[in-house]
């Protein structure tokens, strides 16, 4: 299945592009996205556990199974005041 991911912030700059396409197995979670990001461009590991993943504009726990052609949206911590 292919899923979409749109990157914020940092992770745009790291990776060079802010829209990407992944293959992930059947049954692939957002932990299985997160895992695979960090496979394909090492750099993102250290700023992966702040960001949170969000489809359809909610945030999804890690186990959250994930359908063909999804958007998935990372995005970092946002600070308020």
């Amino acid at each position: 299945m292919t899923v979409h991911v749109r990157l914020f912030a940092g992770l745009r700059y790291i990776v060079g592009d802010r829209d990407l396409e992944l293959a992930l197995p059947a049954g692939a979670t957002v932990d299985t996205l997160r895992h695979r990001l960090t496979e394909e461009y090492p750099a993102l590991e250290a700023f992966m556990s702040t960001y949170v993943c969000a489809i359809d504009e909610e945030v999804q726990p890690p186990e959250r199974v994930l359908a063909d052609g999804e958007l998935v949206d990372l995005i970092p911590p946002i600070a308020g005041g």
